[in-house]
C-alpha cells in the first residue's frame, strides 16, 4: 500500500515539474524566437468580455455543426448557469457540460471519450493554467485537426493564444492560435501595446467587449458582432509598428466575411525579428548566371518556347512546371516541341497550401532541372507553397548552373523580391504587408503583369512613390523580358515600362509620367543596374 502511495506521489510531483518547467520557456529566449508560419485547422472563435449576442451565438452553433453537432462546454467550477449561453441547447443537437477538477492531473476516461466525440468545445473559463490543462490542450488541438471548433469568451478566449498575460507576467496558453497574444480587457498595470513591445514577433489581438472574431478556412479572419478588433505587431529595430482596426462585416451564414489574413499578420510579426524589408537601399537587379523570362500573361511572344528549349539544353533537358490548375498549357507546349522529360507539380491550396516546397518528389525534380516554369493564378498561392523552403533554394540552384526560370502573370510577379497582389481576398490589392515577399530570383524590383490591358500603369506608380528605391517593371500581355546579367530585352508585340523614381525628380503619383518611365518595345534593351535604356 505504501509503495502505491509513493508511486502516485512521485507521478504527481513529476507531472507538476513538467508543467511548471518543461512547458514554460523563458521570456528572454523562447518568446523572441521564430515560429513556423502555419495556417490553422478547424475553427476558432474569440469573443469579447460582454454578453454573447444572439448573432454570435448562432454563428458558433453553425461552426459546431448545428443540429448535427455535439458541443462540450468546459468549466472548472460547479454551478455553471446555462442561461448565459445563447440557447445552444436548442441550436445544437447535443450539448454536454463538463466541470473539470483542476486539482487532478488527468481527465477521466468518460470525459476524454466525450471530448473525442465532440464537434466543438466552448471554454467557459481559463483552463490553460491548471495541471489538467496540459492534457486538455492536446485534446483541443486534436479536435481542430479533425475540423472541429473551439471557442471562448473573455479570459477563456485569451487562453487560446500562444501567450497569456497576467499582470506583469507572461505564461503559456493553449497555443491553438499560433504566434498570438490576446486581450479582451484593459490591463491596468500595463497597456496591451506595452506588453507586445516586450515580446516582438508576436501578433496581438485586442478584442473589444461586444466583438467576436472567427479564424477559419486555414487563414481567414472574420470579425462579427457589434464592435471591432485591433491587430498589432510591435515595432522592432528599423521596423515600425503595424497596427490596424477592423470592424464587423456583414454576413449571411454559411458565408463569413473575409476581413483580413492570418498568414499576413503572422509574417509581419516574425519579419520584425530580422532586417527591414524592403531595404532603404535596394540591391542591384541582376541574374549573374542562367536567365529569367518574365511574361506579362495571356499568351507568349512568338518563338519564345523555342528559345527556352534551346537555352535549357534541348528536348532532352529536364523541365519542371509548377501550375495552380490540373491543366498545364506550358507542359503541353514543351511536349509538342519534343521534350520528353517534363514534370508537372500542381500547387495545393487551403490548409495544405503551406510548405509544399519540402515535398520529396518536387525536390528530386528541382535537383536536376534545367528549366522551371511558373503558371498564372494568384501570387500568394506560390508564396505559401515555396517561400523559405528547400524548393526555393533549389530553384535558385537552377540559375546557378546556367538554367532558366520563366513564368507568366502571377508566375512573373513572384520572380522579384517584392511581391505585388499578395492579398488572398482579392487580386486588386496592390500591396499587402506580410504577403509582400517574392521568391527573389532578381532583387530590387517590383514586377506587375497585364500592365496596360488592365490599366495598371495608373496603379503601380503610387506604390513606387512609397518605395522609390525599387525599380518598377510593368509588362504588357503576350510580351516578356529576357533577363541575363543586368540586361533586360523585350520580346513580344506590346510594351514594357520601367519606372525609376530613385533618380527621378517627378514623384507625383497623380502624374502619368511619374518616375519619367522608359517604355520599350520588342528587341529593345534596358540596363537594370544603371536604370537606363540601352541605345
Amino acid at each position: 500500500m505504501k509503495t502505491i502511495i509513493r508511486v502516485k506521489c512521485f507521478t504527481a510531483i513529476l507531472l507538476t515539474f513538467l508543467f511548471l518547467f518543461s512547458g514554460k520557456p523563458s521570456v528572454a529566449q523562447e518568446y523572441k524566437t521564430k515560429d513556423l508560419i502555419l495556417p490553422i485547422s478547424g475553427k476558432i472563435m474569440l469573443v469579447g468580455s460582454d454578453k454573447i449576442s444572439s448573432p454570435v451565438g448562432a454563428a458558433f452553433a453553425f461552426l459546431a455543426g448545428g443540429k448535427n453537432g455535439k458541443l462540450v462546454i468546459l468549466n472548472n467550477a460547479a454551478g455553471l448557469r446555462m442561461e448565459i449561453f445563447p440557447q445552444w441547447h436548442k441550436l445544437i443537437g447535443d450539448v454536454t457540460v463538463i466541470t473539470l477538477d483542476k486539482s487532478k492531473n488527468t481527465m477521466t476516461k468518460a470525459e476524454l471519450e466525450t471530448l473525442r466525440s465532440a464537434t466543438a468545445v466552448w471554454l467557459a473559463d481559463d483552463l490553460s493554467k491548471n495541471l489538467v490543462g496540459l492534457q486538455l490542450g492536446n485534446e483541443l488541438k486534436d479536435l481542430l485537426l479533425r475540423d472541429g471548433g473551439v471557442g471562448g469568451q473573455g479570459v477563456a478566449a485569451e487562453s487560446i493564444a500562444t501567450l497569456v498575460t497576467e499582470g506583469e507576467s507572461i505564461r503559456d496558453g493553449f497555443n491553438l492560435l499560433t504566434n498570438s497574444c490576446i486581450s479582451t480587457s484593459i490591463n491596468k498595470k500595463k497597456t496591451f501595446a506595452e506588453t507586445l513591445n516586450s515580446i516582438p514577433g508576436r501578433v496581438g489581438w485586442k478584442i473589444s467587449p461586444k466583438a467576436a472574431v472567427v479564424i477559419h478556412n486555414s487563414r481567414q479572419i472574420s470579425v462579427i458582432g457589434y464592435s471591432g478588433i485591433i491587430l498589432r505587431t510591435a515595432a522592432n529595430g528599423e521596423w515600425p509598428e503595424r497596427v490596424a482596426a477592423f470592424g464587423p462585416g456583414n454576413y449571411v451564414l454559411p458565408v463569413l466575411p473575409f476581413t483580413t489574413d492570418l498568414i499576413s499578420w503572422n509574417r509581419s510579426g516574425l519579419a520584425r525579428l530580422g532586417k527591414i524589408f524592403p531595404p532603404s537601399e535596394a540591391p542591384v537587379p541582376e541574374v549573374p548566371k542562367g536567365a529569367l523570362l518574365i511574361i506579362g500573361g495571356n499568351g507568349s511572344p512568338e518563338g519564345m518556347w523555342e528559345k527556352v528549349v534551346s537555352f535549357a539544353g534541348g528536348i532532352d533537358a529536364h523541365y519542371v512546371c509548377l501550375s495552380q490548375t490540373e491543366d498545364c498549357s506550358a507542359a503541353e507546349k514543351l511536349k509538342s516541341l519534343g521534350c520528353t522529360n517534363v514534370a508537372i507539380h500542381v500547387v495545393k491550396t487551403g490548409f495544405n497550401g503551406i510548405d509544399q516546397g519540402s515535398d520529396p518528389s518536387l525536390l528530386r525534380d528541382l535537383g536536376t532541372a534545367n528549366a522551371v516554369y511558373f503558371g498564372g493564378g494568384r501570387t500568394y498561392k506560390f508564396m505559401d507553397a515555396y517561400l523559405d523552403t528547400p524548393a526555393q533554394k533549389l530553384m535558385k540552384g537552377v540559375l546557378d548552373r546556367g538554367g532558366i526560370i520563366l513564368g507568366t502573370s502571377a508566375g512573373a510577379q513572384i520572380q522579384g523580391d517584392f511581391l505585388l497582389r499578395g492579398d488572398p481576398r482579392t487580386n486588386d490589392t496592390v500591396w499587402m504587408e506580410g504577403n509582400d515577399k517574392g521568391l527573389g530570383f532578381i532583387q530590387g524590383v517590383i514586377i506587375d503583369a497585364h500592365f496596360r490591358q488592365r490599366g495598371r500603369e495608373n496603379i503601380l506608380p503610387s506604390l513606387l512613390v512609397k518605395f522609390p528605391q525599387m525599380l518598377g517593371i510593368g509588362i504588357d500581355e503576350s510580351t516578356a523580358i529576357w533577363v541575363q546579367d543586368t540586361i533586360a530585352e523585350v520580346l513580344g508585340p506590346h510594351l514594357v515600362t520601367f519606372y525609376d523614381l530613385k533618380n527621378s525628380k517627378n514623384q507625383d503619383a497623380s502624374s502619368v509620367k511619374v518616375g519619367d518611365p522608359v517604355i520599350l518595345k520588342t528587341g529593345e534593351k534596358y540596363d537594370l543596374k544603371n536604370r537606363k535604356r540601352i541605345k
